[in-house]
């Protein structure tokens, strides 16, 4: 169930889209944490940021955008709770660092979002390629690093909307 490429190609800011680099939004199998719930996640990540690619290379910055920031805000805080109270739960040794690196990206999204949110939309404009090279890095060099770890008793593996919700009122 992914979402289908546009029939044209627009020349828009953002990551271009051929034949040759379509494959840049999905989940390969070599990316897996061992974990559906968090490989899960990973996948609606991919979509969310060829979501954002489509929109914006369409010329939309309006409703749908400030929707899908909505969205990737809540994907992030649920999902990186969801990694991390799994690592929490195992006594992860490199806890500290791996958070760090998810609150950093946290901080990145939520400015974008909020200057997007002031009216200028082109801050949108390089998150796609943003979403999708950090999440690739990430699930590669951090990620890649629990997966031994982790087992799936660790990981909280209810909706991602509830873990969402949870990180909110821990902020």
């Amino acid at each position: 169930m992914g979402i289908s490429m546009p029939s044209e190609q627009a020349n828009k800011p953002g990551i271009a889209v051929n034949k040759s680099n379509i494959s840049i939004f999905e989940f390969s199998p070599e990316m897996s944490v061992g974990n559906e719930t968090i490989d899960a996640d990973h996948k609606a990540f991919f979509e969310l940021a060829k979501l954002l690619h489509y929109t914006l290379s369409g010329g939309e910055r309006g409703v749908i955008v400030l929707s899908s920031l909505a969205i990737l805000e809540e994907y992030v805080d649920g999902h990186f709770l969801r990694e991390e109270k799994a690592m929490r739960k195992v006594s992860y040794s490199n806890f500290a660092e791996h958070r760090l690196k998810h609150n950093q990206f946290r901080a990145r999204i939520k400015a974008i979002s909020e200057v997007f949110q002031q009216g200028i939309t082109s801050a949108a404009d390089d998150l796609p390629p943003l979403v999708v090279h950090w999440l690739r890095s990430h699930i590669a060099n951090e990620d890649q690093r629990y997966k031994r770890w982790i087992n799936n008793s660790a990981v909280d593996n209810r909706p991602l909307v509830y873990l969402a919700m949870e990180a909110e009122h821990e902020t």
